[in-house]
């Protein structure tokens, strides 16, 4: 049914990575004088206030947007539980993998070319973790729904 538990927590997941679209996930620290530039899913704000489409972040907002468009599709599967625990399954490796990507580029290991310096973490950073807990909360409702529906059948 729609009204479940679940279906609330996916609601919730889409809300968190639409919300973590929009805001700035870390901040770069120039190495010469100038001001910060802020770095977002798509792309860096330099301190002029440039949008520089990097390369480098668009694996970022390619995994969140889909991410939140699979978490979107997911609540109207509520009829059809496998499939619906299965994108759940690659929701949650698909959010596991933005945060790979996020942490290599935080290291350095995957340079942002447009902008020199130190990277630090932002807020929104953390949303699509928080939308991962989502998910799998959702996962696990999912979960136990099907384990309730095969308990009222072997009772039959």
């Amino acid at each position: 049914m729609i009204q479940r538990k679940q279906t609330l927590f996916l609601l919730l997941a889409v809300i968190v990575c639409a919300l973590a679209l929009f805001f700035p996930i870390g901040s770069i620290a120039p190495e010469e004088m100038g001001t910060d530039s802020m770095v977002y899913n798509l792309g860096v704000v330099t301190g002029e206030g440039a949008l520089a489409v990097s390369a480098t972040c668009i694996p970022l907002f390619v995994l969140l947007s889909v991410t939140a468009i699979l978490s979107l599709v997911t609540i109207f599967l509520y009829k059809n539980r496998k499939v619906q625990m299965s994108i759940c399954k690659c929701t949650m490796l698909l959010q596991v993998l933005w945060v790979i990507d996020y942490v290599l580029i935080l290291l350095g290991i995957i340079p942002i070319p447009e902008i020199q310096g130190k990277m630090g973490i932002e807020f929104a950073a953390c949303l699509p973790i928080v939308s991962l807990i989502l998910v799998a909360m959702a996962y696990k409702g999912v979960n136990d729904d099907e384990k309730l529906v095969k308990a009222a059948d072997r009772i039959r």
